[in-house]
């Protein structure tokens, strides 16, 4: 009886994880960007480069140290990958933006990550007037649908919603 309980309120929760996650709404702002286009966001200058799935995604310039993103059996990433810079004067921490990716009108958690200046370990804030690598990444099953964009969200006003949203096309669009 208490394996049954255990399994009904994990399966809730599982659920509502799952129904919660996947509606983010702009408010103020909300701009699409085609393939390939560079974009700014709170200061914060996107140029789009790279498109495609891997395996792991690692910083170009590792050294003997470095946090990177692992390979799961059956699963890849899929990628934008470019060149971020910031344009204030002050640091920007990379949990100010929120990011998911759709897939045929099905949104999905996706993520920003940053790299340092040299380029060799992923970081949490990128400094002023600094210019790094970025990298738009989501989950994707091996062979299955690329997303047809990613949605970036930020300046959060609380209860899933945001002042901005960009919505940037991939070249599965």
């Amino acid at each position: 009886m208490l394996r049954f309980k255990l399994s009904s309120v994990l399966l809730a929760l599982m659920l509502s994880i799952v129904l919660s996650g996947c509606s983010k709404t702009a408010g103020d702002t909300i701009e699409t960007v085609e393939n390939g286009q560079t974009f700014t966001m709170d200061q914060m200058s996107f140029t789009p480069e790279e498109e495609g799935s891997a395996a792991i995604i690692a910083p170009d310039s590792r050294v003997q140290y470095y946090n990177y993103y692992p390979e799961y059996d059956g699963y890849e990433y899929y990628f934008v990958k470019g060149t971020l810079k910031n344009e204030e004067d002050q640091k920007k921490e990379i949990s100010s933006y929120y990011v998911e990716s759709e897939t045929s009108g099905k949104r999905a958690d996706a993520k920003l990550i940053v790299t340092n200046e040299d380029k060799s370990d992923f970081v949490k804030g990128i400094e002023a007037h600094a210019e790094v690598d970025f990298f738009l990444i989501t989950f994707v099953e091996k062979g299955g649908d690329k997303p047809d964009s990613f949605r970036i969200f930020s300046g959060s006003k609380g209860d899933d919603t945001w002042e901005n949203e960009i919505q940037y096309r991939t070249e599965s669009e």
